[in-house]
């Protein structure tokens, strides 16, 4: 993930903590799946029209929206998340075949569609700010969404826990241009199971 990818991505983490602070706390579902469609247009928007797309101009004068599953509570998930006590620095491979490193920030175990599931949370190294990243495999990976896996922004809760919104799972910028450099998902992010939420494969690339 290159600097403009991981500033946008703070830039729609920051958006989607906002509205989760409009709307009260996490026992208040109201709303919630017209909060997500509303994050969802201001996305298209931006993909639309923002210098920093990653959409090429071909691709923008055509471009409408993204392919999304529908909005669905349950993957929004409380985690138990157990941070990890000593600094763990790592190396994700990259797209266009190098490595980048990252900090092992802990893990979040949870259950899902009947199965006990863990992911390992990230950060980035030499980062000061509260961005935390999950990229992930799932059953759905090369089928309904894209191949090269997603990601997905968590947030720390009070009790220990960690909220991962699986609805507001996106693609990397390498499932709309090729000329993107993105982290690819550890084996340990391979979830058996389908998270059919979030963002689909990009029916306007081919």
């Amino acid at each position: 993930m290159n600097k403009k990818i991981f500033v946008s991505a703070i830039a729609v983490g920051f958006v989607i903590i906002s509205l989760y602070t409009i709307r009260g706390s996490s026992e208040n579902t109201d709303g919630y799946v017209e909060e997500m469609e509303a994050i969802r247009i201001e996305k298209n928007e931006e993909l639309k029209t923002s210098e920093e797309s990653p959409l090429t101009d071909e691709q923008k004068e055509t471009f409408k929206s993204l392919s999304y599953f529908p909005v669905v509570e349950k993957y929004k998930v409380n985690a138990e998340f157990h941070q990890n006590n000593r600094e763990q620095i790592v190396k994700i491979s990259i797209t266009n075949g190098s490595q980048r490193e990252y900090m092992v920030f802990g893990s979040a175990h949870f259950h899902l569609n009947g199965k006990e599931l863990n992911l390992t949370v990230y950060k980035p190294v030499k980062s000061n700010s509260d961005y935390l990243f999950i990229p992930f495999y799932d059953k759905t990976s090369a089928d309904q969404t894209y191949g090269g896996g997603r990601y997905v922004e968590p947030e720390l809760i009070e009790g220990g826990k960690i909220e991962i919104d699986f609805n507001t799972a996106y693609n990397p910028y390498c499932a709309y241009n090729h000329s993107f450099r993105c982290p690819i998902p550890p084996q340990e992010n391979n979830l058996k199971v389908s998270i059919l939420a979030g963002e689909k494969i990009p029916d306007f690339v081919h």
